[in-house]
């Protein structure tokens, strides 16, 4: 017993030393060079607010965006209200001076195209201010922070170049649909005489298949081998589809079966928010991007709205290979991939919380004293620690030591985010 203790204690003891081996202070002469350099780089946003008046100091991203044909628009997480925000000043920018008419999101294609159809024709009738709930995820559509993005959208679909949404997920998305797309899916099949009876499983589970990422509710609802068959029945309704004539509804109804089986099957094959999980997910997603990139919106530049973690346009792991990584192979330097990062966020009782580790840059970013800035990791010399190895905050809140450059093209800062603020639906 007592060896197993005297061990334990030289164990940590050697954890202390290695981490001030690895971890040593900053001298402050390093932390003042460091802090000159990266102020050199910088290019102070004045504004996240849309209907800020001057956009001189988003005139940098003239030169930036150039030649680019996608844009990758990432957030540290899904409840980061400012980053929405800055991110809708952006969506703003870009398509009224440098011609991005599409904006595709992180959120299931069929759901998406629905609510894109919906701004335009109104024949499901859902109100204007919970419009955007039939194609994205609630924390996209239901905060205030987002809402004036939303009605930009929809503002410019009677002006002669109406944002188009879309969305590349193979995740329903839009909780507004969750009630109707049973039917919808229903109705289609009728009206393109496709006997339902054929397809009796699908029939009997169509309206509960958002349930089945619950393993216990599956388990009760499906018995046997009915998942495999119910998979089976999807993929039939797809190749039924794909002999219709091929106009927009029917290429859709098609690639949202396909999306479905492969959804089913990524929840019933691998650990929900594991990264071999992730990484088929991100792979699939990659597909259906590059296809609406390459065959919906051709010739046409594209804004992608999605988390940090799917912009990284290198392997993140052995296990994930991100969704970015598959655009920057695809589209080389005509790609561009812009990651929001933040000190803090402020809480309701004005405290700042989830502050970085402090070996983290976002401490550096943070003694600037500027709130919102850029920085163009492209244009930065390669002797730069901005294009080394440090430390950072970007995915997720974690610190995580990566040569950053590589997973990125640029940085936008947020010194002190907050949480969206939820509308009272």
């Amino acid at each position: 017993m007592r060896k197993i203790l005297y061990a334990f204690i030289i164990s940590i003891a050697a954890i202390v030393v290695l981490n001030q081996l690895v971890f040593k202070e900053v001298p402050e002469k390093e932390k003042k060079e460091l802090l000159t350099e990266t102020q050199r780089y910088i290019h102070p946003v004045k504004s996240i607010s849309m209907e800020y008046p001057d956009n001189s100091d988003l005139y940098v991203f003239d030169s930036i965006l150039k030649d680019n044909k996608v844009l990758m628009l990432g957030e540290n997480t899904h409840y980061d209200g400012a980053t929405f925000q800055a991110k809708g000043r952006l969506i703003r920018y870009l398509h009224e001076k440098l011609g991005y008419n599409v904006v595709l999101y992180e959120a299931g294609q069929y759901d998406t195209w629905l609510m894109n159809e919906e701004m335009k024709k109104h024949t499901l009738k859902v109100p204007s201010d919970s419009i955007g709930g039939i194609g994205l995820f609630g924390f996209w559509w239901m905060n205030r922070e987002t809402q004036p993005l939303i009605r930009y959208y929809q503002k410019t679909k009677s002006t002669e170049t109406p944002i188009e949404l879309g969305g590349f997920d193979i995740q329903p998305s839009g909780g507004v649909l969750m009630n109707r797309r049973a039917r919808l899916v229903r109705e289609f099949l009728s009206k393109n005489r496709i006997d339902a009876k054929n397809f009796p499983l699908f029939g009997k589970h169509a309206h509960e298949l958002a349930y089945f990422i619950y393993d216990g509710y599956t388990e009760k609802v499906l018995k046997g081998n009915e998942k495999n068959e119910l998979v089976k029945e999807i993929n039939q309704l797809e190749q039924a589809v794909l002999k219709l004539d091929k106009i927009p509804e029917n290429i859709m109804y098609a690639r949202y079966f396909n999306d479905m089986k492969n959804n089913l099957t990524k929840i019933w094959k691998y650990k929900s928010g594991s990264l071999p999980s992730m990484h088929f997910r991100d792979s699939l997603m990659a597909k259906n991007l590059i296809y609406q990139i390459d065959s919906v919106y051709k010739d046409q530049k594209v804004i992608v709205w999605c988390a940090n973690i799917h912009t990284f346009a290198s392997r993140y792991s052995k296990d994930y290979l991100p969704l970015g990584a598959y655009i920057k192979n695809k589209y080389k330097e005509a790609s561009y991939m812009i990651d929001f990062s933040s000190y803090g966020q402020l809480s309701k009782s004005g405290h700042i919380t989830d502050k970085p580790g402090k070996y983290a840059v976002e401490n550096l970013f943070h003694e600037t004293q500027i709130p919102y800035f850029f920085i163009n990791l492209r244009n930065i010399p390669q002797r730069s620690f901005l294009r080394k190895e440090f430390v950072s905050t970007i995915n997720q809140g974690m610190d995580e030591k990566k040569i950053w450059s590589r997973f990125c093209d640029g940085i936008f800062y947020i010194d002190i985010n907050k949480t969206m603020t939820p509308l009272n639906k």
